[in-house]
């Protein structure tokens, strides 16, 4: 059975000084009765900003990941079994509890190997049951991050959010609004801001993405990086790429990651590492799209049934 605290405020918001969570109760509020729609930010996790629904979890890395110079720009995924309940508070409390590193810490001045070992049956970068954090990030866009090109046609890779608020937590839908620190892109210094929807039982995150301080059209892409020769799916005319992820544990399954861009994209290619969707944005435009994955121990066992998923959102919506 998994329990959360329940949370008294919606409005969450972290900046690059402090991220901070207010107004929690003790009482606890079983998962179902949330709908298995939550996030929060982690400020015990460098400040992560990560929820859930029922099928899907994912991870957006905070402001203390930026100050310790940390390069993770993507979109994390926590692989997740469906109906499971909230499994972040317990991956969370499980990877950060501090009695967990004591005790690792006291083996580890006995016998390295059994620290090892006793370390392996908490982090959740392997699955005990509930799901775990398979997918590696690192200096990618991720699961479908949007970045800017330069000049040179070079990703301008975002960095970590720098404030969030979180407009709605469930029961039915997880909201969060985000901006991100000014960069300088040729001679233009500008300042992104995000917004993104999460719907329970969807496999796919809604997002806007716009920015201050463009001074003419840019071009901007959308992807997944590739890792190995894995299948990979992109219908320009549709909007659509899709790719089987290896992940980071041969164990772990498959993970199958997926942008649409509604309408169509501009143009579809594989470049710097990644598999890209290239639009163009202009001076107070603002960028909409869906990202999103599969994994194959869940509900979606294979990649074909991972592109008849996005087919059908497509057709309901209506492309």
């Amino acid at each position: 059975m998994n329990f959360e605290l329940k949370i008294r405020c919606l409005y969450i918001r972290a900046t690059a000084a402090v991220a901070a969570v207010a107004f929690f109760s003790a009482s606890p509020v079983l998962g179902a009765e949330r709908g298995n729609v939550y996030g929060r930010v982690y400020p015990e996790r460098n400040d992560d900003l990560s929820y859930e629904n029922d099928v899907v979890a994912f991870r957006i890395y905070g402001p203390k990941t930026q100050r310790n110079g940390e390069k993770s720009f993507g979109y994390d995924i926590f692989a997740k079994y469906p109906d499971s309940g909230l499994v972040l508070p317990y991956l969370y409390g499980e990877q950060c509890g501090s009695a967990n590193w004591a005790k690792a810490d006291s083996l580890r001045k006995i016998d390295k190997e059994l620290a090892k070992k006793f370390e392996e049956s908490f982090t959740y970068h392997i699955d005990h049951g509930k799901g775990a954090d398979f997918y590696a990030v690192g200096p990618t866009l991720g699961c479908g991050v949007a970045a800017l090109l330069d000049a040179d046609g070079k990703i301008q890779f975002p960095w970590c959010y720098d404030e969030v608020e979180i407009v709605e937590n469930g029961p039915d839908r997880f909201e969060a609004k985000l901006s991100f620190a000014p960069v300088v892109i040729g001679s233009d210094t500008i300042a992104e801001r995000r917004r993104l929807v999460l719907d329970k039982g969807s496999y796919l995150n809604y997002c806007e993405v716009s920015y201050e301080g463009l001074s003419h059209p840019y071009s901007i892409v959308a992807g997944v990086p590739r890792r190995d020769d894995g299948r990979a799916v992109m219908e320009l005319e549709r909007g659509v790429i899709a790719y089987e992820d290896p992940t980071q544990r041969k164990d772990s399954g498959k993970i199958f990651t997926g942008v649409i861009i509604p309408g169509g994209a501009e143009d579809m290619l594989e470049d710097q590492g990644h598999i890209l969707a290239k639009c163009t944005i202009r001076p107070g435009e603002t960028f909409r799209y869906y990202w999103g994955n599969g994994w194959s121990k869940g509900r979606i066992a294979t990649m074909d049934e991972w592109i008849d998923y996005l087919n059908g959102f497509l057709a309901s919506q209506g492309e």
